[in-house]
């Protein structure tokens, strides 16, 4: 058999070892709906793994791959319990407002941003240098001057200059 040949199915999976998983199922996890759920997952990964590795022992590989999503299961339900025990009786998460953006408020920052970047292109190097060290990596006035082999002054200057033509930018956008 190649792997582009689809393995006869019959030959590893039958309704009797689908019978005897969903029993274990059942008996393990105690909700009928979620053995029966996860029964269909272990076909469907079963039939995944045969396409291309015909298995030696079918039943051991169809109860290791059920006993996988089972251990799956409790995990997550173990972690959700936990989750909503740390959580407030009175938590509600429709009380919180949503902080992502929508697709308004991404398109106009996208749009600060070029202008922003526009501008930032327009001033010379140094001014542009200072702004940058100091807006993208925090630096203090006194580290941006030995960064940059100028004074302390000229820092402020160069940080005054960069920023007003960065608002006078964004303004006249507006």
């Amino acid at each position: 058999m190649t792997a582009s040949t689809p393995p006869d199915m019959a030959l590893y999976w039958n309704e009797a070892l689908a019978d005897e998983l969903l029993h274990f199922l059942t008996k393990r996890l105690k909700c009928p709906e979620i053995a029966a759920d996860l029964t269909q997952e272990t076909f469907i990964r079963f039939y995944q793994f045969v396409k291309e590795n015909p298995p030696d022992n079918a039943r051991a590989l169809a109860y290791r791959i059920a006993i996988n999503l089972a251990n799956d299961y409790q995990r997550k339900i173990k972690v959700r319990e936990r989750f909503n025990a740390e959580m407030p009786a009175d938590f509600h998460a429709d009380d919180y407002p949503n902080e992502t953006p929508g697709p308004e408020q991404t398109v106009f920052a996208q749009q600060r941003l070029y202008i922003l970047q526009t501008a930032l292109d327009e001033l010379p190097e140094d001014c542009r240098n200072a702004f940058l060290l100091h807006s993208i990596e925090g630096l203090t006035g006194p580290e941006i001057a030995a960064r940059l082999g100028v004074s302390n002054i000229k820092v402020y200057r160069l940080l005054v200059k960069a920023t007003a033509h960065c608002e006078l930018r964004l303004d006249d956008a507006e």
